[in-house]
């Protein structure tokens, strides 16, 4: 794929997203299901890498940029994230002028609940394969309860499920 054509997908995935993970669905559907560039395997290891690396919490779409067409993919995602907050400035002059009618509050809460429902979609993607494997549904029970029910930081969950991936691999335990 194009350097072109990688940083249109990326700017596309930018511009239609709230921020955070809300652009997850759109980027699976244009790498894996149009385009074939990647499989869920490597999608979700793209956006792992990208989560427990340091900094914004959008900057998986790198990793997933680097996977999709190495590093002019990566350079691609890089600068279509730039290009939506340079726009969103004009755009806060004029929310501050129409922030108190009531429509507005409805378009924001409208794009906050189909945002929910695209990272539902995505999730729902990420969790089916591992629901015929025992211990890894075991590994995301105990991550989801940690992160629901406690104030852990996201990155020692991460690690941890990673050393019980490496302890149920060395007792010969399958989790794929």
């Amino acid at each position: 794929m194009s350097f072109v054509s990688l940083f249109l997908v990326f700017l596309k995935a930018s511009m239609l997203s709230s921020g955070g993970l809300a652009p997850l669905a759109l980027l699976r559907d244009e790498f894996i299901t149009q385009r074939g560039l990647l499989t869920d395997r490597d999608f979700a290891q793209a956006v792992a890498i990208g989560r427990i690396s340091p900094g914004a919490n959008g900057l998986f779409v790198l990793s997933l940029g680097y996977y999709a067409g190495q590093f002019p993919g990566a350079l691609a995602a890089a600068l279509a994230i730039m290009v939506p907050p340079f726009l969103s400035i004009g755009l806060v002059h004029i929310h501050r002028r129409i922030a108190g009618r009531p429509w507005v509050d409805g378009v924001t809460r409208g794009i906050t609940a189909s945002a929910v429902g695209l990272l539902s979609a995505v999730g729902y993607s990420f969790l089916a394969p591992l629901f015929p494997i025992p211990a890894s549904v075991g590994i995301f029970g105990v991550a989801l309860v940690l992160l629901l029910f406690t104030k852990l930081d996201a990155l020692p969950v991460l690690i941890a499920g990673g050393l019980a991936g490496v302890l149920f691999y060395l007792a010969g335990v399958p989790l794929a």
